[in-house]
Order: C-alpha cells, then sequence, then structure tokens
C-alpha cells in the first residue's frame, strides 16, 4: 500500500513540475505563437499584391483594395499611409488615427441609405419614401483615387482580408484602425433597417461581424472590382 502511494506522489509531483510556467521566448517582440500565426497568415496572403501606388490587387477576387483608410493619405516615398498632415507622426494629436475618418453609414435608422432588395447594399439615393443620406457611400464613390471609381466592401471581401490573421494584414494595410470598419450591407434581418453590418479590426475582437446602428461612426477601406 505505501509504495502505490509512493508511486502516486512520484506522479502527483511530476505533473506540477512538468506543469511550471516557462519563459516565453520572443522573436522581434511576438511570441512563438504570434510568430507562428504571422507565417501562417502570409502564407494565407499570397494572392495580395502591393502595387507600389497605394493599392493591393487581390487577382484571385479580382479585387483592388486602397492601402489606406479612408482619410489617410498615401505616401510613396515610404510605401506607408502617413501623408496625411493631421496623420502625421509628428503630430501628438493624431498618431493612432494618421488621418483616418469616421463616417456614418446612414443620417437616418432606416432603409434609406441602401437598396431593399438582398443584399442591401448601400447606395447614394433613397428607395424609400423617407430621405436619407449616407457619409459611407460617399467616402469611397467620390474618393475618385488614381482616377478610379471605388466602392465599400461586402461581408465577404473584408472576410478575404482578416482570415489570414492581424498580423498578416497589416504588413498590407499599414495604418488599420483597431476598430470596427463599415461593410457595404444593410443587417437583413433587422426588419426597421437600423442597423448595418460592420467587421472588427480591433485586435481582441478580430474579424468579428457585428451588427452596428446605422447613425454611428465607424471607418472604411474602399475597394473596386476589375485588375
Amino acid at each position: 500500500m505505501k509504495k502505490i502511494q509512493y508511486c502516486f506522489a512520484l506522479l502527483v509531483l511530476s505533473f506540477f513540475m512538468n506543469c511550471e510556467m516557462k519563459p516565453v521566448e520572443d522573436i522581434y517582440g511576438l511570441s512563438p505563437e504570434e510568430t507562428n500565426q504571422l507565417l501562417a497568415g502570409i502564407l494565407a496572403n499570397q494572392s495580395l499584391r502591393d502595387n507600389g501606388n497605394g493599392t493591393i490587387s487581390d487577382p484571385v477576387a479580382n479585387l483592388v483594395w486602397q492601402k489606406c483608410t479612408h482619410g489617410q493619405v498615401y505616401r510613396a516615398g515610404f510605401n506607408d499611409c502617413l501623408g496625411s498632415p493631421q496623420g502625421s507622426i509628428f503630430n501628438p494629436n493624431d498618431v493612432a488615427r494618421a488621418g483616418a475618418v469616421q463616417v456614418a453609414y446612414c443620417d437616418s435608422k432606416t432603409h434609406a441609405c441602401n437598396s431593399i432588395a438582398f443584399p442591401q447594399v448601400v447606395q447614394g439615393t433613397s428607395s424609400i419614401a423617407i430621405a436619407g443620406a449616407s457619409e459611407l457611400y460617399g467616402a469611397c464613390q467620390n474618393s475618385n483615387y488614381l482616377g478610379a471609381t471605388w466602392r465599400v466592401p461586402t461581408v465577404v471581401e473584408y472576410q478575404r482580408l482578416v482570415v489570414p490573421g492581424r498580423a498578416a494584414t497589416l504588413q498590407f494595410f499599414p495604418s488599420t484602425q483597431e476598430d470596427d470598419y463599415w461593410t457595404a450591407w444593410s443587417n437583413s434581418e433587422d426588419i426597421p433597417g437600423e442597423t448595418a453590418h460592420a467587421i472588427s479590426f480591433d485586435r481582441q475582437s478580430y474579424g468579428v461581424e457585428k451588427a452596428i446602428v446605422k447613425t454611428q461612426r465607424n471607418f472604411v477601406r474602399c475597394v473596386r472590382t476589375g485588375p
């Protein structure tokens, strides 16, 4: 009996010795788990191509993204998004945003700023009797960056960016805000039309799809179809 108790004690001791906390071996500020996620994300993002002009191409999905969040200004010499005067790294009032501007999906918590047919996409004119204006629609439609026509991304298009993980996404899209980004889709399950879909780029809820009140202000990254 004593022999059995002795063996059991050794087993318990061995368990706790093996479970002791070990120091984290960081690589350039990333833990081994984060490093593995970064490498996996880069591989998953192999379809993305930096065009060196403030755009990122995804030839597999036939999409071209603006490298910078709406409001930020691309700096060609640095290939980053710190060109906005209010977004300069030397401006203590806007270091984090780098000039990024938040916009509302609609100035009305109704279907005034989106189509009624599914998918209920944001648009410039109202499809119902109630008038409404969409800052979100104008943010991309009026950007005219590189002389192209841009639009607000869908939920599915954003999901292609977030799947590889936050660290990998930042390799292509610097100065991405740790906040929610509007999609083009109104929430079809919301009958009155008070909410629309957004995607979180916050590190704590990265990639999570949310339903947010349309009058709330969020960020947006514009996209277009084509090579």
